[in-house]
């Protein structure tokens, strides 16, 4: 009886840190200062997304990242933070300035250089979704898309200025968006409101602060702000100067209409 409750009891332990752990690889919504984590890395799962990834890099001049290669079960955002970086994607170059924006579909090869005289300074968000990864969909709906900053299309709003970058499938995700928003100091994202989607929040530049839940958390550039579904959010810019960010948000199959 004794050696049975023994063993019982390391089974329960067992479970309750498989559970302890589970838990904790799950991202809550939060301010995650990218910078200051150890090896620059943020990662976890989410409601829709077996693994999303998140780092910060860098590459010296004359540097890759590493040969081309293709990530098969997975997609990547690329944002660069500055410098200029130059991406191979399927054989075709461009070279990204500051604030420039890439999609990286599953299935494409793909490598970085920094073919400057500078080293340049990115971030890498991959996405590996729940849902069976759909490579024929990324391409039937443009494929792997590269965008400089000043490609980007200039919407005047009467807080600052919007800049769509894509709203469209992906091989992870049946509705996948992306904009760049700019805010004038003093000026609020929106009202408090909340959405099904999760979200990411890049800040590329500013002092913010990000209402959450019943929090409110100071957030500066280099910040990565994340949303789980259905938590009141939004941003106001608390800095002096304008502030810019971006907006990151996916759908499941039966949300992307």
């Amino acid at each position: 009886m004794i050696l049975f409750k023994k063993v019982s009891l390391l089974i329960f332990l067992s479970i309750l840190v498989l559970i302890t752990k589970a838990q904790s690889d799950s991202l809550r919504s939060g301010v995650y200062d990218i910078e200051s984590i150890e090896g620059k890395k943020l990662q976890g799962k989410t409601s829709t997304v077996a693994v999303l990834n998140m780092h910060a890099s860098t590459l010296e001049p004359g540097k890759t990242n590493h040969p081309p290669r293709a990530l098969m079960d997975r997609e990547e955002l690329v944002i660069v933070k500055e410098g200029s970086l130059t991406l191979t994607i399927n054989g075709n170059n461009k070279t990204l300035s500051a604030g420039g924006i890439a999609l990286i579909v599953a299935g494409d090869e793909q490598s970085f250089e920094n073919a400057s005289d500078k080293r340049v300074s990115y971030y890498v968000i991959g996405f590996k979704s729940l849902s069976p990864v759909d490579i024929n969909r990324g391409k039937m709906n443009g494929g792997s898309l590269l965008k400089d900053w000043n490609e980007l299309v200039v919407k005047k709003t009467d807080k600052g200025e919007s800049r769509p970058v894509f709203d469209r499938a992906s091989s992870m995700f049946e509705r996948f968006e992306v904009h760049a928003t700019t805010l004038n100091a003093g000026q609020q994202s929106h009202q408090p409101h909340m959405h099904n989607q999760e979200e990411i929040m890049l800040l590329m530049g500013g002092n913010v602060t990000m209402h959450i839940g019943k929090n409110n958390f100071n957030a500066v550039a280099g910040n990565i702000i994340f949303l789980t579904p259905g938590i009141v959010h939004n941003l106001t810019n608390t800095g002096k100067e304008p502030c810019w960010y971006y907006a990151i948000k996916w759908y499941q199959d039966t949300e992307a209409k």
